[in-house]
């Protein structure tokens, strides 16, 4: 194949992978943003390697995006509340500390039992749906009151008994430089980009209309 046909490969394929995802899905995260800046609670962020650059994404997108404006009169007339977004991969400190004293598994978690509250809400990313720094910080979630949704390629994962939403993005890949059982793993990234995108994009229009 030459590279033109390996690119409308990827073309097609990220295409069709987007559209396996369940709209209701999509919907049910938009709605826990929604809620979240309603009640002007904070969304913690988590993944792992490579997702991590989805995080810093999202973080950014949701602290920002949704309260400016090129026009000053409108700028002047948004009220930002005390809703933000919080990168719990931010700080190598404060990874590698709890990382040295409790283990690897436990740099999410740990930073939610001090910083999270009940209504809060921990945006997390595993291709697996079974990395146990996610898992763990599940849990702390479902024990603080706090609401949770995970991002993965797998439906069958331990992430379903724990998660109050599972937003699974399925399929396959021939695209090269994806190997195993991360033969999607391309696609699973640029999706997640769309969907937080697309959560950020209407949180803005919630925003503008309510001025």
């Amino acid at each position: 194949m030459t590279n033109f046909d390996m690119i409308e490969l990827y073309k097609r394929e990220s295409s069709n992978v987007f559209s396996n995802v369940k709209n209701e899905e999509i919907n049910a995260f938009v709605e826990m943003v929604f809620e979240a800046y309603e009640g002007e609670n904070t969304i913690f962020a988590c993944g792992n390697g490579g997702n991590v650059a989805a995080v810093e994404n999202l973080v950014v997108d949701l602290n920002m995006h949704p309260f400016v404006s090129d026009n000053k009169t409108e700028k002047a007339n948004i009220v930002r509340n005390k809703f933000h977004t919080i990168n719990l991969c931010n700080s190598s400190g404060t990874i590698t500390g709890i990382s040295n004293d409790l283990g690897y598994e436990h740099i999410f978690s740990e930073q939610l039992v001090y910083q999270g509250k009940e209504g809060d809400i921990l945006f997390a990313i595993s291709g697996s749906g079974n990395s146990k720094n996610v898992l763990k910080a599940l849990a702390v979630c479902r024990d603080m009151n706090m609401k949770s949704v995970v991002i993965t390629r797998n439906k069958d994962c331990k992430a379903y008994l724990l998660a109050d939403l599972l937003i699974v993005i399925p399929g396959t890949s021939k695209f090269p430089g994806q190997i195993g059982k991360n033969n999607n793993n391309f696609h699973f990234e640029d999706c997640i980009s769309k969907i937080t995108h697309i959560a950020v994009g209407l949180l803005k229009k919630k925003v503008q209309d309510s001025i």
